[in-house]
């Protein structure tokens, strides 16, 4: 009789060894779930807090103003996110090809040097044309089109080259 007592005992010191590793497994899954969630929402913060605008006039000669084959934008940030004061966490796609951060100039118009770019400075971008691929010669006539990303915000600036603009 004495042996089903000691057998229960030994049944149920061997399931609370189990209960105990599968509640820890659990809470270390469930502190990695917390910890994505969690960062998740800084990068949901970081994307809605950022906001730029493309404020170039289409029509006003935003390439080859100067005779050197660029292509001139001015970008105003508009969100509460401070960016790099150089445009480098831009992402610029022209006419479809994506444009390396070698081919990008940017510096702040209304914010002193090396200041961050704040809400309400504008920032002025230079792509050097003739430093993408397919664009040696500069560009062709007809529409051209700039996307750009920045921590998620995308805007698109389309303009026209005319007459060997």
């Amino acid at each position: 009789m004495a042996s089903v007592p000691v057998s229960h005992l030994i049944l149920f010191i061997a399931s609370l060894v189990i209960a105990a590793g599968v509640v820890g497994t659990i809470t270390t899954g469930v502190d990695r779930v917390s910890a994505a969630v969690d960062d998740a929402g800084l990068d949901a913060t970081e994307q809605l807090r950022t906001d730029v605008t493309i404020i170039s006039d289409a029509n006003a000669g935003v390439y080859n103003a100067s005779d050197d084959q660029n292509v001139t934008l001015l970008i105003k940030n508009t969100g509460t996110y401070r960016l790099a004061p150089d445009g480098s966490g831009l992402d610029v796609v022209f006419d479809g090809r994506y444009v390396p951060p070698s081919a990008i100039d940017g510096k702040l118009v209304s914010a002193d040097e090396g200041a961050a770019w704040s809400r309400g400075d504008v920032l002025r971008l230079t792509i050097n044309a003739n430093a993408l691929e397919g664009y040696s010669g500069g560009l062709d006539d007809g529409d051209h089109r700039v996307y750009l990303t920045a921590n998620g915000d995308e805007e698109l600036f389309q303009f026209r080259v005319e007459g060997g603009n």
